[in-house]
């Protein structure tokens, strides 16, 4: 289930852009990678790495670059894209717009130093819905929560120590559903060198669906393309 920490918001860049796409506007994006985004040297995959802008930052296209490089998250899933030209007074380079949103995320401290974006946009309604399904011959009533914010359908189920989380995306990309399928299963791992996260491992493709290794406690994480437009992430797990 969701829950609300401290927010924080962070900006980079300068305020005067628009999402739209006139010649003498400049874009903004956001990165929505928790572990960052980086800033290459050149528009390619293969170049040299300046540094990591961090989860949250805003950048401003001075140039949009199209290309068929792609970015692996693992065999037979690749998030597809186009550099984003950045230059300023402090920053210039590239980044891959795979880890880019246009949709200003808001940004939650989890843990000190550990952040992450959540473009779900904002609450719109709330509700109960109960159901009867049947288990071992005996039937039960299910009460599924269900909330609706303006980019997904969060419905959340417990049954019998079990917890059932389903989103369903819509008005979104594979590469920012891929990225909130790490926000939603995020695992932080405290050492005494720091906090870290960690992100689920993808496994493999099974015709519409990528599915993931999760950690814990969490089972049969996945991503669902759906024949309507939308993306399915779901998962269960039980105590």
């Amino acid at each position: 289930m969701k829950k609300i920490f401290l927010l924080t918001i962070l900006i980079f860049g300068i305020i005067s852009c628009s999402s739209g796409q006139k010649a003498n506007e400049k874009e903004c994006f956001y990165v929505i990678n928790v572990l960052g985004a980086e800033l290459y040297e050149k528009p390619s995959l293969d170049s040299k790495v300046i540094r990591k802008i961090k989860v949250g930052e805003k950048i401003i296209a001075k140039e949009i670059l199209k290309t068929d490089q792609s970015k692996k998250i693992g065999d037979d899933f690749y998030l597809g894209g186009s550099f984003i030209k950045i230059q300023s007074e402090s920053i210039k380079g590239f980044v891959f717009s795979s880890d880019l949103t246009k949709i200003k995320p808001l940004l939650r401290e989890v843990q000190k130093s550990i952040i992450i974006p959540d473009i779900d946009g904002k609450e719109k309604s709330k509700r109960i819905e109960k159901r009867i399904e049947k288990f071992d011959n005996k039937e039960y009533e299910i009460e599924d929560e269900i909330t609706e914010f303006e980019n997904v359908t969060y419905t959340y189920t417990a049954f019998n120590g079990c917890f059932d989380h389903i989103y369903v995306y819509k008005n979104l990309t594979l590469n920012e559903v891929y990225h909130q399928l790490t926000v939603n299963s995020v695992v932080i791992n405290e050492t005494k060198d720091g906090n870290f996260i960690e992100i689920p491992r993808f496994t493999e493709k099974k015709g519409n669906e990528y599915l993931f290794e999760g950690e814990g406690a969490t089972q049969d994480l996945k991503i669902i393309v759906n024949k309507d437009g939308t993306f399915t992430i779901s998962s269960y797990d039980c105590t």
